[in-house]
């Protein structure tokens, strides 16, 4: 039986899989998306996204959905025990505050470092990775600062660049 909410999610969720597929398949002609933008008449910023970051964001995004879906599945299982109701809504309000501890992270380092960025958090690892294809100790080191300044040393941080 479907009802109200469930064909919102599957709808979200064909929108979401098109578009993944979409920026996969290279839907753009350019090799990178490019956004630019113009402070003053001789001065350009350009910002270039990775398509590895993109598919990595695509992929956690597919990830996440399809765990709500399993947890929404037992929400709504009318012979699911309360047991069972009670930690699938834990577990959905763990997901969403790892999902927006993520994006948190994601938009401070990618203000303060000027570079982009992808975060990752599973258990007590966060694995950080940056669109720069030049390695760097110091921006390494400061990422690493960032997230530790901004959350509690209990996280062991990774920095990856691709």
């Amino acid at each position: 039986m479907i009802n109200k909410s469930n064909l919102w999610f599957i709808t979200l969720s064909s929108i979401i899989l098109v578009l993944s597929i979409f920026y996969i398949s290279g839907g753009y002609p350019e090799e990178k998306m490019v956004f630019s933008s113009t402070t003053n008449e001789d001065d350009v910023i350009v910002i270039e996204e990775s398509e590895v970051l993109t598919a990595m964001r695509v992929t956690k995004e597919e990830e996440h959905l399809n765990e709500m879906q399993v947890l929404q599945e037992v929400l709504l299982n009318t012979e699911s025990t309360i047991e069972d109701k009670n930690k699938a809504y834990e577990q959905i309000k763990i997901l969403n505050n790892t999902k927006t501890l993520e994006e948190k992270l994601q938009s401070i380092i990618d203000k303060e470092c000027d570079v982009s960025s992808f975060v990752d958090i599973k258990d007590n690892t966060i694995k950080v990775v940056i669109a720069n294809k030049k390695e760097s100790y110091e921006l390494a080191n400061k990422v690493i600062n960032l997230v530790n300044k901004n959350l509690s040393d209990k996280y062991f941080v990774t920095v990856k660049f691709e």
